[in-house]
């Protein structure tokens, strides 16, 4: 192996730290744990300040009357939350029962499940969506259909690829977003079908179309697709959050679905207030729980560049 190929492997998008997560899990006492994600988190903090000033960004631009150290420690606490919600998604992965969860809006679920026709779940970087995808995914009586980015490492999407083949089933698949240009048309087909389609709708990753909203008075950069697909497809979006209560315990979050249909002289504004209650949804949880939300980009406008 070269040391460029060392170098990229041990890098924070590479595989080397993934497959040492893995290998903890499995060879580690359950008592030695939180030792464990709490090394992992601190080498996190210290060591990607990139990522680190990224979070503290985002957390100055929602909270602008915290004080330096209040934001830095808040940024440690996502690390934290991120990291324990990695092991336990490896834990589950690997087939242990482990995960305690809870449903506020179990009607509303209830009436997804119950629902006709194709839908599309949009939710978060919060908690854990492959843990919570393949959790929930019988209980709907039909396919959900699970939307990743692709990892930036050749070889971690590879390691992904293979361990979700094992779990893909005839109610959870996964579907990749290689920036190809077809994967709208395909989701457009599920949806037409009946299916379900989950999507994340708070961060802009890639060469994906972007579109701005607003929350905590900040205007932020949104993905365009997930609203963008529900009014061609003529399908509700259903908020969903996963948020992580605390050890091993998880709570999915519902709210009530929304709908963005227009004739073609309405879409831009059809699409700004599709965009505008999604944004009201994602503050509202973001407002108490925003220690869960694990996105390490600078997305408010005019944040680029964080202070250290």
């Amino acid at each position: 192996m070269s040391l460029s190929d060392l170098r990229r492997r041990c890098s924070i998008y590479g595989d080397f730290w993934t497959r040492l997560m893995e290998w903890g899990v499995r060879s580690c006492p359950g008592w030695i744990e939180p030792l464990f994600v709490g090394s992992w988190a601190l080498v996190f903090f210290f060591l990607c300040g990139e990522q680190r000033r990224a979070v503290a960004s985002n957390l100055r631009a929602m909270f602008p009357e915290w004080s330096r150290w209040r934001v830095q420690a808040g940024a440690l606490r996502v690390i934290w939350n991120f990291s324990c919600s990695m092991i336990d998604a490896l834990r589950v992965g690997g087939g242990q029962d482990v995960i305690e969860w809870r449903t506020d809006g179990a009607e509303a679920l209830r009436r997804l499940a119950a629902s006709e026709g194709g839908a599309i779940v949009l939710t978060a970087h919060m908690g854990s969506y492959d843990l919570a995808a393949q959790v929930f995914a019988g209980r709907f009586g039909r396919r959900l259909n699970a939307v990743r980015a692709p990892e930036r490492d050749a070889k971690l999407q590879a390691h992904h690829e293979r361990q979700r083949a094992g779990q893909e089933s005839e109610v959870f698949a996964v579907r990749y977003n290689t920036g190809e240009g077809m994967l709208g048309v395909e989701l457009a087909g599920l949806l037409a079908a009946g299916e379900l389609v989950a999507l994340q709708g708070d961060r802009v990753m890639f060469d994906v179309s972007p579109t701005h909203g607003q929350i905590f008075g900040r205007q932020l950069r949104l993905p365009k697709g997930p609203f963008a697909l529900a009014m061609a497809a003529g399908v509700p979006v259903w908020p969903l959050f996963i948020i992580r209560d605390g050890w091993r315990r998880y709570r999915i979050q519902m709210s009530e679905p929304f709908a963005i249909a227009a004739t073609r002289a309405q879409r831009e504004r059809a699409m700004r207030e599709g965009v505008a209650t999604w944004c009201g949804e994602l503050e509202g949880v973001l407002r108490d729980a925003w220690y869960q939300w694990f996105v390490f980009e600078p997305v408010f406008v005019g944040e680029g560049e964080a202070k250290r």
